[in-house]
């Protein structure tokens, strides 16, 4: 499991203690660290707005005229990504700057001076299955509110941050949820915890989506039903948080189902309602067939295997992954938002014999809270409130 340091400080008071200190006093403690590793790795770095860029003759490379700022002033820089254009505010790697695996220095390209690199944030150390196809594919592109000459774009990012990968065995498995490991990290610290997330809801209404289940490997299964959502980028700090813990972002509805799991430990799963055939849910374990999954790959399903079903079709593979036939994208309009409990040795062997593991098996399996459903569920609908100001039921 990852932990963010910058997130760590926001709700323990760590102020004067290195991440190396933490990793010791939780390894003394009996929670294994594995790794201490930076979200991105570069020195050296600036932020500038590109005033000119020209076409170098007979090449796909770009002449461009960047400002630093009035303590670096305009550089002449060659680059070759295909998105840099006049008026864009970009991260520049001045000469001197140190990157992951190469220093930048003066260059002669195709007989012209370039004084540093626009860079993308894979050249900056950043984890590639963290970034779209685009950011990939060119360098990052800054919002209109970036400062120019700002010697700290990692920070303007939120990419100055340390992360802490911490091996969670199965008799730890309630530090899975951040919520709480950074108790955890104050106990063991003996420092204040600065913030503590509550939830205060006053569920009204009813349901129209009604649970049951045909095996004993699901005690318990519950929804909260979601209406009239608008399926958009979530905010920017959800994106921070979730990038930080190694969760690529997706969209509003997904990243705080994968929010409220990293926070809680609880998984969920987001099912699209107009995709629905029946209101009706059935958990089994007798389907024999096969899955589309949401990583678009099919998986032959035995009995044995743990199925939520709608109008005897599955819809998700319980505690593994879900179905594309239910999938939330951006046309979305109504979910229904599940938290359940699964037996973890059905899980494990699911998972194994599919070769599919998720941040939901790996909860599942090393345990989670039994007494938190409707905890959980609250949480993720306030959040759905306060994000997207959306009506909901449960």
């Amino acid at each position: 499991m990852k932990v963010s340091i910058n997130w760590l400080s926001k709700l323990v008071d760590i102020k004067d203690i290195t991440p190396e200190q933490i990793a010791d006093r939780l390894t003394f403690a009996g929670v294994e660290v594995e790794e201490i590793s930076r979200l991105a790795n570069a020195t050296g770095l600036v932020i500038g707005q590109v005033l000119t860029c020209e076409e170098v003759p007979d090449s796909h490379l770009h002449l461009c005229q960047v400002d630093l700022g009035p303590k670096h002033g305009i550089k002449q820089i060659i680059c070759g990504a295909p998105n840099v254009r006049k008026g864009l505010k970009v991260i520049v790697a001045m000469v001197g700057a140190k990157l992951p695996g190469v220093t930048i220095g003066n260059s002669i390209i195709r007989g012209i001076q370039s004084d540093g690199m626009l860079c993308s944030l894979l050249e900056l150390g950043v984890n590639e299955e963290m970034l779209s196809d685009y950011q990939k594919a060119g360098i990052e592109e800054l919002d209109e509110n970036a400062p120019v000459g700002d010697n700290n774009p990692l920070g303007y990012l939120n990419l100055d941050d340390t992360i802490i990968d911490v091996n969670v065995t199965p008799n730890r498995a309630d530090v899975l949820g951040l919520n709480h490991f950074f108790k955890e990290v104050a106990a063991i610290l003996n420092r204040k915890v600065i913030k503590e997330y509550k939830c205060e809801l006053v569920r009204t209404g009813e349901s129209k989506y009604k649970a049951g289940s045909a095996t004993p490997l699901c005690d318990y299964f519950s929804m909260t039903t979601v209406e009239g959502v608008v399926v958009k980028p979530s905010p920017k700090w959800m994106q921070n948080i979730l990038t930080a813990h190694g969760i690529k972002c997706i969209n509003n509805i997904v990243d705080i189902g994968n929010y409220v799991t990293l926070m809680t430990a609880q998984p969920l799963h987001m099912y699209d309602a107009d995709k629905l055939e029946s209101n009706n849910f059935v958990v089994k374990s007798d389907f024999n067939g096969k899955v589309v999954a949401l990583d678009e790959k099919e998986y032959d399903i035995k009995p044995g295997d743990i199925c939520i079903t709608n109008n005897n079709k599955t819809m998700c593979l319980g505690g593994v992954m879900g179905s594309t036939s239910c999938a939330v994208n951006e046309d979305t309009k109504n979910v229904v938002v599940e938290a359940a409990n699964f037996d973890a040795a059905t899980i494990r062997r699911t998972s194994i014999r599919l070769a599919l593991s998720s941040e939901s098996s790996m909860r599942f399996v090393k345990g989670i809270n039994p007494n938190q459903y409707l905890r959980v569920l609250d949480l993720t609908a306030k959040l759905l409130v306060d994000i997207c100001h959306w009506l909901y039921h449960m």
